[in-house]
């Protein structure tokens, strides 16, 4: 095994073109440019899905244009920017239907897991939820910047909040886990505030969380496999791509995901700034919307539309 090395810019290129990646002859700086800017490894990711790697072989990228990777690289950027902003207005609208929901067992009543969980859930495994809960709440709360969290009137005993504050301290994946351990009773409640089912409620957010994460982190999104494929969105699921009646786990299902929870929320939401960069990305090529976990291309233009 060879010694890794560094290698420098003009060697980084050289070595892509090499394998099949193709740079316009006079635009050497730029490229060197860019690919300080991006980044040898992030290049070779966006640049996977034209990969053919044949055994004991480096890949080889089948005649790619350079600016191509680049467009792939800065529109999922773009899309994971836009997404983000429509995953915080669900998780705005949620974390608010979580208040009401626990807030008719008092303004501290949520402190009591046996007041509002699943009575299957197990009785030590309560007792042992509701205690990382409340560890957890009073070291955001030692963080938290919320000009009510620390009134007199908000707080008890403890030193913890009421549950219309409490809500603003909890992550997103805080909140789904609260709509995980809910009562079946307290789950119909928050599924019927999106129009949906407990079932799909739950492995929505959880798609949801897993792409807020990737787009926090700033992970390639748009060739991502969701390690748990989630339920296909019933108003949307003939625009996804689908084989022997198995829907895609690819980054089309949690946009089309928030597209039905964003109607519910907020009808009049645009879509515009998403449809953008996945036009970009798709380029009218039929392939690359299927990458995407698309039926074909015309479904992104589903996005803008009301149904």
């Amino acid at each position: 095994m060879k010694n890794p090395h560094h290698l420098t810019l003009i060697e980084q290129r050289r070595l892509l073109w090499q394998r099949g990646i193709q740079f316009s002859k006079n635009n050497l700086q730029k490229d060197e440019l860019k690919l300080k800017e991006v980044g040898y490894y992030k290049i070779k990711e966006f640049a996977q899905i034209y990969a053919f790697k044949s055994q004991n072989s480096s890949p080889h990228y089948n005649n790619v244009r350079f600016s191509d990777i680049l467009t792939r690289y800065y529109q999922d950027k773009n899309l994971r920017m836009y997404l983000f902003h429509a995953m915080e207005s669900i998780e705005v609208f949620l974390n608010n239907q979580i208040a009401e929901s626990l807030g008719q067992y008092g303004p501290f009543g949520y402190l009591t897991f046996n007041n509002w969980v699943d009575r299957n859930i197990g009785k030590n495994k309560v007792i042992k939820k509701e205690s990382r809960f409340k560890q957890n709440l009073g070291k955001k709360i030692k963080h938290s910047n919320l000009p009510d969290i620390r009134l007199k009137d908000n707080i008890n005993s403890e030193g913890l909040p009421t549950v219309w504050v409490m809500v603003d301290c909890l992550s997103f994946g805080n909140s789904v886990h609260i709509v995980q351990d809910m009562s079946p009773k307290n789950k119909r409640k928050i599924a019927a505030a999106f129009n949906c089912t407990p079932s799909e409620l739950v492995s929505w957010l959880k798609c949801i969380n897993f792409i807020r994460n990737t787009c926090a982190h700033n992970d390639d999104l748009i060739d991502l496999a969701i390690k748990t494929k989630p339920l296909p969105p019933s108003k949307y699921k003939q625009f996804l791509f689908k084989t022997e009646n198995k829907y895609t786990n690819k980054a089309g299902i949690a946009i089309f995901i928030i597209k039905q929870m964003m109607d519910t929320i907020n009808p009049l939401y645009k879509f515009d700034e998403i449809v953008h960069p996945l036009q970009r990305i798709c380029n009218k090529n039929e392939h690359l919307a299927y990458q995407l976990g698309l039926k074909n291309y015309q479904s992104v233009c589903i996005l803008k539309k009301r149904m």
